[in-house]
């Protein structure tokens, strides 16, 4: 990931697009904090502010299933007419 995206870029994307870039944010936040461990990785804010995207993009998952939810729930709620 070449930028820090933002929420609103977050939300516009597809479902796979976004999986596929929180597995890639989860692999760069692992490697940052194995190497702040083994103090080979001194820019510790680098690391924070991976963390922050990282939980943007869970969070924008989070909303997307939500919705998805309620979506389903309410279709379902819905009583059908019958004569």
């Amino acid at each position: 990931m070449a930028s820090i995206l933002t929420i609103a870029e977050l939300r516009k994307m597809q479902s796979e697009d976004l999986l596929r870039e929180l597995r890639e944010q989860a692999a760069i936040v692992a490697k940052l904090r194995l190497g702040i461990k083994m103090n080979k990785e001194k820019d510790t804010g680098k690391y924070r502010r991976e963390k922050k995207q990282l939980s943007r993009m869970q969070t924008v998952i989070t909303e997307n299933t939500k919705k998805s939810q309620r979506i389903e729930s309410s279709a379902s709620s819905v009583p059908s007419v019958s004569s």
